[in-house]
């Protein structure tokens, strides 16, 4: 039997991943343009992930007015992670 992760595509594989080790080393929130550089996506392409988990309630994501933001995971975004 695959695991869940094994079933999620790589892109999503990589942001949870990526917010997870963040919040693990004491730096998350994370900035959307280091979490774009880590996975390797466009931001738009981030940007259309982290919409969906956050309509999921796996990622919480903060924009500023200059069009820079954050994410991190939620803690039912931990809960599935771990």
């Amino acid at each position: 039997m695959e695991s869940s992760e094994a079933a999620l595509p790589p892109e999503l594989a990589c942001i949870l991943d990526a917010l997870y080790l963040a919040l693990q080393q004491g730096q998350a929130p994370l900035s959307l343009a280091r979490l774009s550089k880590r996975c390797a996506l466009r931001m738009s392409t981030l940007r259309r992930f982290l919409a969906a988990l956050e309509d999921a309630g796996i990622v919480s994501v903060a924009y500023q007015e200059n069009g820079t933001g954050t994410a991190a995971l939620t803690a039912l975004g931990l809960q599935l992670r771990t």
